[in-house]
Order: structure tokens, then C-alpha cells, then sequence
């Protein structure tokens, strides 16, 4: 089976995780991990992609994927938690994972040990949103846990990149290290920016929904590149723009735009969150073919990593709870409350992306590389397989399944904005003429069943309603208008409520 054949099969089950992994209540990349393995067992079935195209190709469009299911203030509230999770967790993971390593492996010097902790110290954003998404966990533990798979991929590459350069020269300045970790972050911010203003030049230059869907696609992969080119944090430069762009263009009558841009990236975050965790399992195959000699000993010692990563974030998150808290007290509404909530956030810690991209990302040459890739592969499968399992029956135990509950009021919120901005606007065209009061009456209950997505119209009523088209599209105008504005606090509501209008203002 040559390559291409491997990467055809990788992104076709890639897609069938979906349905499956819904059969057997499982998450999708979980059931993604177990396609690729189960691929690895197939005679000739490998992929030996170049190493130095991994990261550039897989990490941006998942991250921006990332970015557009949520909004910058969500982030902004809850910084100072997220940081002590994003930044100061993965510092100190990598530091623990580094000193079990050395001490305990031979085979890895000092600063591939450093890289490995780099390598298995951030949780992934795609597994966790994956995973957390559909167990109605609370807003504030949801926040928590996507803030910190977005933003700890810059404080982890960061470290990563400045250990493979250390170990490659021989020398590691940790003054050098937290210098370029400053320039970093700006510059990949400075980067993000200028990338989204440039966008956003050209989006309003294309004339179709269906090309400034395609030309959204370039902008994680130019962001990215273009930060690479510079020394750069990429994942902050696609962070950057995608924050830029989700806030600044919010444009109530772009129906088409959101509806075609919308399953486009839902498509391609879908097909390369497939194609990655099944490389994962594939990956974790050839590992084993190749430390046929050491596997028992190395297996031992994956499973030492990964019982590190977990004491690390189980002693930092119950540790510095109560420091989070004093940090948080302006707004205590966004870092977790209680026991509950607290190991729910540790045991979410899955690694999947970052994890086995920065390895395969490893020169040839490297020191220890294949034990690395090795390691890497086991944490992610045993992280991604045992929280993703245990995990709903965690928050079922924890009882900690009232963010559903949540989701539904916030959308009854909406919903009820969205149904006043019509109503005021209908009220505007019953005053001025333009409709009479029973054909007013008709109209707002035919926006109220709309927004509550029920049927309430019959023959008589869509033969008169077609006659009112320009006033139809002027209510739900109104209503989109008002469930954008109220976007930036309750994101995934709001995004439902507007689907429900675009797809009501694209089919009539």
C-alpha cells in the first residue's frame, strides 16, 4: 500500500469516525485513534510524511476551526485562570516531565528531555472541544478548558523550538528561552493582526459566499506561515486573525456567507481532525515495530510520562485553586467552583494533535527520536482513550450537567431579543403603512415560530407571505442584528438561534 493509498484511507476514515464513534458513544477522535491503528496492522500500510511539513499543515486550520466557534471576550473575561493553565502548567509540566525523563531514561540527554515535556505538556484544543462540547458541562469549565487548548500551544512551541535549537547548537540559555518567548507572542500577535486586516480587505472584494469561503481557508495557513517566516508564534498569529475577523465582521445580512462558510469548515475541521488522530494510531504501530529490542522497557517508561502529566495537573489544578479564585474575584463566575469541577478540568487533560505533530516535527537525526515519537504516541492514545471514555460518566457522577441547561436559557434569551428587534421593526412598518394590523399580527407570529423553530404556517398564510417578502426579510434582518450583538457572551446559543434565521432567509 504506497502512501497515497495510506493518506486517501486516513482522510475517508477520518469522516466514518463520526457516524461510528456516535454508534458506539465514544468520541470522534478516540474512534479516529483506533481507525489508524487498526490501519497500522495492515502489511505495507505506513506514512513517513517530511517532518518539517507536519505542524505547517495540520496545526492552522484546526486552530482557526477553533477560533470561529468562539468569541474573544469569552477569553478575555477568564484570562487569568486560563494563563495559570496555558502558560504557568505548561512550564511546570515540562520541567517535571523533562526531570523524569532524564533521570529515569539513559538514551535521552537533558535537552531532548526538555523537548519531550514540551512535546506531552499541552492538552489538545480539537480532542477537548470534541470531548467537552456534548457533555453540558458548565460555560466557565468549557471556557476554561478550550482558553487553555488554544493558548497553551504557544507557551509548549515555543519551548519546544528553543530546545531543539539548544540541543542541535549544544547550548540552552534559559534567559535566551523566555527573551524569545516574548518576542514570540508579539510578534505572532502583531502578525495575526495584519493577517485579518488583509482578509478582511479581500473578503470584501469577492463577490460570492462560496469564494470567501475558499479564500478563508488561506488565512490560518498565511498567518501561520508568515509568522513561521519571522521567527514567530504561528498558533498566536491564527489565533490573532481568527479573533480579529470573528469580531469585526459580524454582518447581519451575510446569509449565505455564514451558511456556506459554516459547513465548509465544518468539513475541513472534520476531515483533518480524522486524518491526524488516525495518524496518531498509525504512528503508535510503526513506534512499536521500531522498538521491538526495548519495547517492554519503553512502554514502562510511556506510562511513567503519562502518570507524571496526570499527578502535575491534578496536584497544580487543586493546588492553585484557591489562588485562581483570589485572582478571579472581580469576576469568580469563570474559574471553576467546587471539587467537582476542579478534577472534571483535570481529568480533561487529553493530548492528540500538538503532541504527535511536534514529534513527527523532530529532525531524523534527533536524539532519541523514535523512543520520543514513541512516547508521544502512548501518551496520546492513553490520554485521549481513558478521559474520553471515563469522562461522561465523570460529569455524570459529578453531576455536573447543568451547562446544557444553561445553553437552553441563554438561547431562550436570545431567542426573546431576536423576537423584540423584529417586533419593534414590524411595529415601525404597521405605523408607517407598509403592513396592516392583521397582516402585522400574521407576520409576528410567523417570526415567533421562526425563532422557536415551529411550523405555523398554512396554505392561505405562505401565499399572502410571499407577497411580503421585503418585509419578512426586514423582520428577520432585525432579529439577526440582535443575536449578533449578544454573540460575544453566549457564543454557541447565539450561533444556533442564527442558524435557525439564515436558514429561514436562505430558503424563502
Amino acid at each position: 500500500m504506497d502512501q497515497r493509498t495510506v493518506i486517501l484511507v486516513l482522510l475517508v476514515l477520518g469522516l466514518l469516525c463520526v457516524p461510528v464513534g456516535a454508534r458506539w458513544r465514544l468520541p470522534a477522535p478516540v474512534v479516529a485513534t483506533l481507525f489508524g491503528a487498526a490501519l497500522g496492522l495492515v502489511p505495507g500500510a505506513s506514512l513517513d510524511p517530511p517532518p518539517e511539513l507536519i505542524l505547517p499543515v495540520l496545526l492552522p486550520p484546526l486552530l482557526y476551526a477553533a477560533v470561529q466557534q468562539t468569541s474573544w471576550r469569552r477569553f478575555a473575561r477568564g484570562w487569568r485562570p486560563i494563563l495559570l493553565l496555558a502558560v504557568a502548567l505548561v512550564f511546570v509540566t515540562t520541567a517535571a516531565v523533562a526531570a523524569v525523563a532524564a533521570r529515569i531514561d539513559p538514551v535521552l540527554p537533558l535537552g531532548a528531555a526538555v523537548v519531550l515535556g514540551a512535546i506531552t505538556a499541552p492538552p489538545d484544543p480539537a480532542a477537548v472541544s470534541a470531548v467537552a462540547g456534548r457533555l453540558g458541562l458548565p460555560r466557565r469549565t468549557i471556557t476554561l478548558l478550550e482558553g487553555e487548548g488554544l493558548f497553551n500551544d504557544v507557551t509548549a512551541l515555543t519551548i519546544y523550538q528553543v530546545a531543539v535549537a539548544g540541543v542541535a547548537t549544544g547550548t540552552l540559555s534559559v534567559w535566551g528561552a523566555a527573551a524569545e518567548f516574548g518576542y514570540t507572542a508579539l510578534a505572532g500577535a502583531v502578525v495575526g493582526l495584519l493577517t485579518g486586516l488583509l482578509f478582511g480587505w479581500l473578503f470584501d472584494r469577492l463577490p460570492t459566499a462560496e469564494l470567501r469561503a475558499g479564500l478563508s481557508l488561506l488565512i490560518p495557513y498565511t498567518a501561520y506561515l508568515t509568522a513561521d517566516s519571522v521567527h514567530a508564534s504561528g498558533v498566536l498569529a491564527v489565533l490573532a486573525a481568527g479573533f480579529w475577523l470573528g469580531g469585526t465582521r459580524a454582518d447581519p445580512d451575510d446569509v449565505a456567507g455564514r451558511l456556506s462558510g459554516r459547513n465548509f469548515w465544518d468539513v475541513i475541521e472534520q476531515l483533518v481532525t480524522g486524518f491526524t488522530f488516525g495518524l496518531i494510531g498509525l504512528e503508535f504501530i510503526q513506534a512499536l515495530d521500531d522498538l521491538q529490542s526495548g519495547l517492554w522497557a519503553y512502554t514502562r517508561f510511556a506510562l511513567l510520562i503519562c502518570l507524571t502529566l496526570v499527578v502535575v495537573r491534578f496536584a497544580w489544578m487543586f493546588g492553585v485553586r484557591g489562588l485562581t479564585r483570589r485572582l478571579s474575584a472581580r469576576d469568580p463566575a469563570d474559574v471553576p467552583v467546587g471539587w467537582g469541577e476542579t478534577l472534571i478540568v483535570a481529568w480533561a487533560g487529553m493530548r492528540g494533535v500538538v503532541t504527535i505533530a511536534t514529534a513527527l516535527a523532530l529532525p531524523r537525526d534527533f536524539p532519541g527520536r523514535t523512543q520520543i515519537v514513541f512516547v508521544a504516541a502512548v501518551v496520546a492514545v492513553a490520554t485521549l482513550l481513558v478521559p474520553g471514555v471515563t469522562l461522561p460518566w465523570l460529569v455524570r457522577r459529578t453531576g455536573l450537567t447543568g451547562g446544557a441547561l444553561r445553553r437552553q436559557e441563554a438561547a431562550r434569551r436570545i431567542v426573546a431579543a431576536a423576537q423584540e428587534a423584529g417586533l419593534h421593526r414590524l411595529e415601525e412598518l404597521r405605523a408607517d403603512g407598509t403592513v396592516g394590523p392583521e397582516t402585522a399580527r400574521r407576520l409576528g407570529e410567523w417570526q415567533r415560530a421562526i425563532l422557536l423553530d415551529e411550523d405555523a404556517e398554512d396554505a392561505e398564510w405562505v401565499s399572502q407571505r410571499k407577497r411580503l417578502g421585503e418585509v419578512r426579510a426586514q423582520l428577520l434582518a432585525a432579529s439577526r442584528a440582535a443575536v449578533l450583538e449578544l454573540r460575544e457572551r453566549e457564543p454557541e446559543a447565539a450561533d444556533d438561534v442564527l442558524r435557525r434565521l439564515d436558514l429561514h432567509s436562505a430558503v424563502y
